[in-house]
């Protein structure tokens, strides 16, 4: 990367950093609160909607936000095309779940359904209002924009959603914390941006929009339906309890990788953009984004695994057991969760949404094939095959990044392996604990610190390449060089 372009990515790494640490420390502590205050129904209620609003969510994005990241030249007639291509489909998805909600109730044989799908659909549209000023923030990588306004989206909806729960309002707040948090986002983001879009509607800019944006939304579309099947499923054949109990479990499993994922997502595709014609110069890039969110997560995910129980016994409960081997499993498969997506970035770099279409359709057949199979062994089963495919979905996504820069599958693995080993060995350290102590809340802390405090010296030891650009990303923070 040239000085000027590796300082933006510092930058972005940085203030996105912020962003998604000062979001988990805020949704891991409204996480703790509610899990408290409400039951494992109430959580699994509003997890029996997920598959419907995740779909609508799609349909509304439709991959326009991403087209307009990766197109080299914007226009103001770019923008506003999103924009009131994002609004039409947002009040025709809220519609549709409206008509819809009777149907998706008694298919849950849960009739409380009706109303709650037809408040959390509001978050729709709200939503459809703030897409085209997202992309318009990280193509010119202002991350400390968005992240003002993530922080500050959260902090609110916390606030409001804890108050609802303390007064007994039950599932309602989970419901209004959606529509809230989507209502302020949109406010946070017009004060930020101060943006209006023009009455024009362009014609070429959709065509264009839409030629890459619609391949990424079939592609989007199977795989939002896959990520939110399992609740569907339980929910169908058990009841809102497991739907509870296997939601909270995938949420924790899924929280570190999701945020890692994100800050370095949304910094690595505007600045391997910029690379996207010279084969050599992207392949270096992509090997600085791919390792340092392994370095992060790898240790984090093996801690939880050997700390899973006293760490919901302690943070959420005892109420909450039931969860404990599901986010062990779970856990597992979130370790290829990074890969897998880093990976496809090659591709929408490229502008070849037609083969992340093909790839999401290889690797969702094989895992409904594995979902089907497993149904008749029960939810761990179920949990177990979600985890294999996890591993399955990232080996098939490695076989166009060997193709177009030459560092496939086995390459990555022999990459990453130092990261894994270390990791390895702070997941020993941990149940090592476990099995000296018997206080939950003396395992968690002194699982935590003694196996985090050996991964660190073990990485500055060998001298980890990762550990010294962790090392420059927190010293950019520390002297607000960003």
């Amino acid at each position: 990367m040239s000085e000027s372009i590796k300082h933006e990515a510092v930058k972005g790494v940085a203030w996105t950093s912020i962003e998604k640490m000062g979001s988990q420390v805020i949704q891991v502590v409204l996480n703790i609160v509610l899990a408290r205050l409400l039951t494992p129904k109430d959580y699994g209620v509003v997890a029996m909607t997920t598959i419907f609003t995740m779909i609508a969510t799609t349909f509304i994005d439709s991959g326009f936000g991403n087209a307009l990241i990766q197109k080299k030249e914007k226009s103001q007639a770019d923008y506003s095309t999103c924009f009131w291509f994002n609004i039409m489909v947002g009040i025709g998805m809220y519609a549709l779940f409206y008509i819809s909600a009777p149907y998706i109730a008694n298919f849950y044989r849960m009739p409380l359904l009706i109303n709650v799908c037809r408040i959390i659909g509001l978050a729709f549209i709200f939503n459809s209002m703030t897409i085209s000023q997202t992309a318009m923030l990280t193509v010119n990588l202002q991350f400390k924009q968005l992240s003002i306004v993530s922080i500050s989206t959260q902090v609110f909806t916390g606030i409001f959603s804890i108050i609802l729960a303390y007064n007994g309002w039950g599932v309602w707040a989970l419901v209004f914390q959606i529509v809230m948090s989507s209502l302020i986002r949109l406010l946070a983001i017009e004060i930020v941006t101060r943006w209006i879009p023009t009455k024009e509607f362009c014609r070429d800019s959709f065509n264009h929009l839409f030629g890459f944006g619609s391949k990424l939304l079939c592609s989007n579309l199977i795989n939002c339906i896959y990520s939110n099947i399992y609740a569907l499923v339980i929910g169908r054949i058990y009841n809102a309890n497991d739907v509870g109990y296997f939601n909270r479990a995938n949420q924790f499993a899924l929280l570190p990788g999701s945020s890692i994922t994100e800050v370095v997502m949304k910094v690595a595709y505007p600045v391997m953009a910029k690379f996207q014609d010279d084969n050599n110069k992207l392949c270096n890039a992509y090997k600085k984004f791919l390792s340092l969110p392994l370095f992060v997560l790898w240790p984090i995910l093996g801690i939880m695994v050997a700390l899973a129980k006293p760490f919901i016994v302690v943070v959420i409960g005892e109420k909450w057991l039931p969860s404990v081997p599901y986010l062990q499993i779970l856990a597992l498969g979130a370790m290829f969760a990074p890969l897998t997506q880093i990976n496809l970035n090659i591709l929408f770099v490229k502008g070849r949404t037609d083969l992340v279409l093909r790839l999401e359709v290889i690797k969702k057949t094989i895992a409904f094939i594995i979902l089907i199979v497993s149904i008749p062994f029960g939810i761990i089963w179920m949990v177990i095959g979600k985890a294999i495919y996890d591993l399955i979905a990232y080996a098939i996504n490695c076989h166009y990044t060997k193709k177009i820069i030459g560092f496939g599958f086995f390459e990555q693995i022999k990459y990453n392996m130092p990261i894994f080993l270390m990791s390895l060995f702070a997941y020993v350290m941990a149940s090592l604990i476990c099995l000296g102590i018997k206080s939950y809340l003396s395992q968690l802390i002194f699982g935590t610190i003694i196996s985090m405090t050996s991964y660190i010296l073990i990485s500055y030891i060998i001298g980890n390449n990762n550990m010294k650009e962790l090392i420059l990303i927190i010293k950019s923070l520390k002297n607000k060089t960003v």
